[in-house]
This record gives structure tokens, sequence and C-alpha cells, in this order.
């Protein structure tokens, strides 16, 4: 049976929808053929398909920064190109360091003060100045309500087709999911649907989802501990970079690890990687095509192909 692949974007700007697929698919195709050839027939059997909300998103930003969405595409072809030249072994941390504008203090200042800025309630009022769209999401329920409708008509739309579902998420697109799936396990109106089945592989790319604050805004985040969480997801794979500050708790598998006491999900497995992408002329650990390319993400395509 055909197999579907699920992707949805993450944060900030973004450029039309038909560039960002041709971009997100080919690093995925890439890293395939790098690394599991044999799996190419098998992914392009597949159907795979990008989940954009970035017409909602980017409309937000422009009016939230004063700024118009930037062009460029031309910059993350580039990115792209030069992530291709790097083979499998040199995914490393002496490679990673090299790169120009190489910078850690992001993420070790978040890390440091997250803990004492959620304390104190102060850790969401730097979020809206840092990443306002994803403050938005959980701050606006139209923001909020649109995005999430945009991936609920898609992941129904997989689940109702035949064959097994891997969604992979990125940035502020893995809360989206969470959330969804969270709805669809517990709302009545999808909870007992006949398509209403698990997503076998869940895929989070330098998610925010193990931050303090981020969880207190997650759907169910207060219901009872049955009620908690999502039940509709098999295998959960969490994949951050080192030095990515929106992922800077990196290790999901603690904070969800009442849903394998529950029995709701399979396993949960984090991994930690080194993002090689450079936007601008600088180091970018959060970038998704610099995930998507990453050999940790072919082997679990491989895998799960």
């Amino acid at each position: 049976m055909p197999k579907t692949i699920l992707m949805i974007h993450g944060r900030h700007f973004k450029p039309p929808k038909n560039d960002l697929q041709k971009l997100w698919t080919e690093a995925l195709r890439f890293g395939i053929q790098r690394d599991h050839p044999g799996k190419l027939a098998a992914l392009k059997n597949a159907r795979v398909e990008l989940v954009y909300y970035g017409d909602i998103s980017n409309a937000f930003l422009e009016n939230a920064l004063d700024e118009s969405t930037p062009d460029d595409l031309a910059d993350r072809k580039a990115t792209l190109a030069k992530l291709k030249q790097y083979k499998r072994s040199q995914f490393s941390k002496s490679t990673y360091r090299r790169l120009p504008g190489y910078n850690p203090w992001m993420e070790a200042l978040a890390d440091l003060l997250a803990g004492p800025l959620n304390l104190f309630g102060l850790s969401e009022s730097i979020i809206e100045r840092v990443a306002p769209d994803m403050s938005e999401y959980w701050g606006s329920y139209q923001f909020g309500s649109q995005v999430r409708a945009v991936f609920t008509t898609a992941i129904i739309k997989a689940l109702k087709q035949q064959g097994d579902v891997c969604v992979i998420g990125h940035s502020l697109g893995t809360m989206i999911c969470y959330d969804v799936f969270w709805k669809l396990s517990h709302y009545s109106e999808y909870r007992d649907q006949p398509w209403n089945r698990k997503v076998s592989l869940w895929i989070t790319l330098g998610s925010p989802l193990a931050d303090e604050t981020v969880k207190d805004n997650l759907k169910g985040a207060n219901n009872a501990r049955a009620d908690r969480y999502p039940t509709n997801v098999i295998d959960w794979l969490n994949i951050a970079a080192e030095d990515d500050y929106i992922s800077h708790d990196q290790k999901v598998a603690g904070d969800f690890k009442a849903m394998k006491k529950l029995g709701y999900v399979n396993s949960i497995t984090d991994r930690r990687v080194y993002n090689l992408a450079v936007r601008g002329g600088k180091s970018n650990p959060h970038h998704g095509v610099g995930y998507l390319i990453h050999p940790t993400v072919a082997d679990a395509i491989a895998a799960w192909l």
C-alpha cells in the first residue's frame, strides 16, 4: 500500500508553498539517495506532501514586525546546494564548529534562563519578542485555530487513505501537530471516526515541546492525566540540533514519559545532531532543510519505508 509522508513547516517567514515543498522534498530525497539508495523507489512510491500555513504566518509577521516577507529563495537554494556537498560522515561536531558564524550562546542562554523565567512568569513575554508567531499561536484563538485547521484537514485526508502515515514537523509545526493529535484523540467528533487511526511515525525537528512554557500551553495540559496526552502516535522520534535555541530543552522522552506508561505510544526517542545549514552567511542550526537532509532523518525514513 502507498505510504504517506506529511511534512509541516515551522515558524518565521516562508517562501511560497511550491518553492518550499520543492526544497523540503529534495532535501529528504537527497538524504535517502546519499545513505540508503535502495529505498529511493519506495520513497518515490510514497505520497509526500507539505502542509503549508505560511500565507497565514507571513501575514501575521508582516503586521507584527512591520516587515515584508523576504525574497530569500536564492539563499535557501544555496543552503541546500551546500548541504548536498557533505558526506554522511561529515555531519559531525568538528564540521559544525567550523561553519561561518558559529555561535553556541543562544542555546546556552535559553538553557540557563528557561527555569527562572518560567518560575517568575516572564518566559512568555520573552518568547513573544524572539518568536512572536509562536506566542501568537497560543495567545490568539484566531491564529491558532486557522493554522490547526490547515493541518487537521491534511492529516484527516492522509488517515482516510490506506497505508502507513509518517508526520514530520519542524519548530512551531510540532506544536500544531501535537495539538491536532490531541484533538483527534479526545474530541468526540473525531475520536470514534473509522479513519481515526494511529500515525505510525512522528518525527519532530527543532521542537520546543519540552520547554516548560510551551508545555503549559499545549492542548490538554490542564486535564487529568489520562486525558492530557494524544493517543494516536505509535513511535515518536525527536531530533534536536546542537545550539538550536528553539529546542534548547532537547529531550522530550522524560517530559512525556506518561504517554508510554499509559500505553498511548510505543516509543519516544531523542536524538541530538549537528545541523550544518548556513543561511545569510551564518550558521543556522534551526534550519528545516538542514534537519531534513541529516543522516538521522534519512535513517529513520529509510527504516520506516
